[in-house]
């Protein structure tokens, strides 16, 4: 059983207060990074999945204006704008999504004001078409210009060059684990981390940037299931007693094998609803509702992430509250991605465009 490099992240710390300048800006980083993939996948033997740029902020470019001069890239390559403050307007978050571009909006402190604010953002997004919600998160700890390759969290610092890379291995730590133990599973761990960080340290090269690390989460991709590993390890069906202690487990080893690596951004399990076959046919028996997932945001990253909920303002706003909360219990940054569907129930399903159909769960 084999890995992935998920993706490797450019994080450009240029702001402009022109939506053109800071479009021939990222013209020139975006070929650059892409010929610096070439280069380094023929060096290194593998090529990454996703090829990615963050940004810090939009600054003070005019969004619309920046969500048409950046459409053509995002086709070459994701970009994330990076953070927004919850004064943006739903028409210029709209126009971002509709680009393609990714966004996180920045809950500055866990009220239940801002909390309604992102949520209402969110469902303007939504309404348009549920997966253009897929495209903006909530950072619910306010950290300004967050180093992971994962989006929509994903930013940069403001005149830094850095590159980030990501794994898509759930399967590849299972084997490891079923073979070895958990000490067979941090070995394995240790393992994917050499190949993404020999990879993203080569383009690094070729786009004169800092290498800034690799982020170990355990992230799925449809088949490639966390919650697969994490049942294996935990030895119970989510949401059965017991299930958590695999999820400790497994960031047990993740930190285990992180020790004197260089890791960056989150480095936890992930279980994105909308990401993982499996779980998204374990959310579909019933037996789990959003509140259990972010309740699982306590002992894992992005518990919940690619959710799709029935449109209520009111209980997203809850549930942005709450992974707040454990944010600042954990110290940890942590995000909310949620899809509310206008008019869905819980177990419809919502079609999520690259995700394929996704179940709608109760809040």
């Amino acid at each position: 059983m084999s890995f992935e490099v998920r993706a490797v992240t450019l994080h450009l710390g240029v702001t402009a207060s022109e939506a053109d300048e800071l479009s021939e800006a990222l013209e020139g980083a975006v070929s650059s990074l892409l010929e610096a993939v070439d280069s380094a996948a023929s060096e290194v033997g593998r090529r990454p999945t996703y090829v990615r740029v963050a940004l810090p902020s939009p600054g003070g470019a005019e969004l619309r204006g920046l969500a048409k001069a950046l459409e053509g890239l995002a086709s070459q390559a994701a970009i994330s704008v990076g953070q927004l403050e919850l004064s943006v307007s739903p028409e210029d978050l709209k126009a971002l999504a509709s680009a393609g571009l990714y966004a996180s909006l920045m809950l500055r402190e866990p009220s239940w004001q801002q909390a309604r604010a992102a949520a209402s953002l969110i469902a303007s997004v939504a309404s348009e078409d549920p997966s253009l919600a897929t495209r903006v998160a909530v950072n619910v700890s306010g950290e300004d210009h967050f180093i992971t390759p994962y989006y929509p969290l994903a930013s940069a610092i403001p005149g830094r060059r850095l590159v980030t890379a990501a794994l898509t291995y759930p399967s590849f730590l299972a084997a490891a684990y079923r073979s070895g133990g958990l000490g067979g599973l941090t070995k394995a761990i240790a393992e994917a981390h050499g190949v993404a960080e020999a990879l993203a340290k080569a383009v690094a090269s070729g786009v004169n940037a800092e290498y800034a690390g690799v982020d170990l989460s355990v992230s799925p991709w449809m088949e490639d299931s966390s919650l697969g590993l994490v049942e294996e390890v935990s030895g119970v069906r989510m949401p059965r007693p017991g299930f958590v202690v695999g999820v400790r487990l497994v960031n047990e080893a993740v930190e285990a094998a992180s020790s004197g690596l260089r890791a960056v951004g989150f480095n936890e399990v992930m279980l994105p609803v909308g990401e993982d076959s499996k779980l998204k046919a374990r959310v579909s028996e019933g037996d789990v509702n959003a509140r259990y997932l972010a309740m699982l945001t306590g002992a894992c990253v992005a518990g919940l992430d690619m959710v799709a909920v029935p449109a209520d303002t009111q209980g997203v706003a809850g549930l942005i509250l709450d992974v707040a909360s454990y944010s600042r219990a954990k110290g940890r940054t942590l995000g909310v991605r949620v899809i509310p569907v206008e008019g869905a129930e819980p177990g419809d399903k919502v079609d999520l465009d690259r995700f394929g159909e996704a179940p709608v769960i109760a809040i």
